[in-house]
């Protein structure tokens, strides 16, 4: 006879195995779920790459469309605007790479030429800058602050007209300097010092403020500009001096900026924060005046 303890055991192990083939059927079944699963996801997954591909050549070839329209508008933008026009390009610090060639890119389809292209030092040999003009009433302006205003005011206005005075002090203040300095029509401003602390920057500081005002004593317009990748960006101080500024000077539409800008536009343009349109007016070619 079988006992109580007998038909117990034998449920226990009956409900065990049940419990133990449940198991396993959900094991092997989740598996293939999450095999399955896995397939639709990578599928899936493909498929988005390979679509989001097609759009990004899409939006390659769109891109390089615009470019090259842009490219051939310009010249319809701007031709014929400065006439004749000697552009001096003026950079305190130091002239990146690439600027002169995208200012002559901006100002030449309009008719202009880049005649000069000077780069102040930065920090100021003052000692050496003082040695030059010995025997002058600016011959302390290492040590005196209203010289050096001075001497930076006479500077910048023969940056713009010519005179023996820049040329006597040429290999003292400027790390390069090629070109001539008589009868510009415009002034661009590039702007790269940074680094400069204590007495360097404050001499720095003065001389370009001198320098700045006795270029817009004359008749030209002086214009500052830098490209997008400028960072700090220098519009703010360019701006505490009263110029025009373009801040996308890489782009078509800042080259456009400048050659506006070179003929009276006035505010921050381009495509940062502190710019309050991309463009300025274009002018009017009937207003337009030598």
């Amino acid at each position: 006879m079988f006992s109580f303890r007998y038909h117990a055991i034998s449920l226990i192990a009956v409900f065990l195995a049940l419990g133990i083939g449940v198991l396993l059927g959900v094991s092997i079944g989740e598996q293939g779920v999450v095999s399955n699963a896995q397939r639709d996801l990578e599928k899936s997954l493909r498929g988005d790459l390979s679509s989001a591909r097609g759009k990004n050549s899409d939006l390659r070839a769109e891109l390089n469309i615009r470019d090259q329209f842009e490219k051939d508008a310009y010249p319809g933008l701007v031709g014929d605007l400065l006439p004749g026009f000697r552009i001096g390009i003026v950079a305190i610090g130091d002239l990146p790479s690439g600027y002169t060639e995208n200012v002559r890119g901006a100002v030449e389809p309009a008719g202009a030429t880049v005649a000069s292209v000077s780069v102040i030092k930065a920090p100021l040999p003052l000692g050496s800058i003082a040695h030059a003009v010995g025997g002058t009433s600016l011959d302390r302006l290492d040590r005196n602050r209203d010289q050096l205003s001075r001497f930076g005011r006479r500077l910048g206005r023969q940056l713009v007209v010519g005179g023996k005075f820049v040329d006597r002090v040429r290999r003292e203040v400027f790390s390069s300097s090629r070109g001539e300095y008589r009868g510009l029509d415009g002034i661009v401003w590039v702007r790269d010092r940074e680094g400069l602390e204590g007495a360097d920057k404050a001499a720095e500081d003065r001389l370009e403020a001198a320098v700045i005002d006795g270029m817009q004593s004359t008749s030209v317009k002086v214009v500052g500009v830098e490209t997008r990748g400028t960072d700090p960006s220098q519009v703010p101080a360019m701006r505490g001096y009263g110029l025009a500024t373009a801040d996308d000077l890489d782009l078509v539409a800042g080259k456009a900026t400048l050659v506006y800008a070179l003929l009276g536009a006035e505010g921050a343009f381009g495509v940062k924060s502190t710019a309050a349109a991309l463009l300025p007016e274009p002018p009017s070619r009937r207003d337009i005046h030598r």
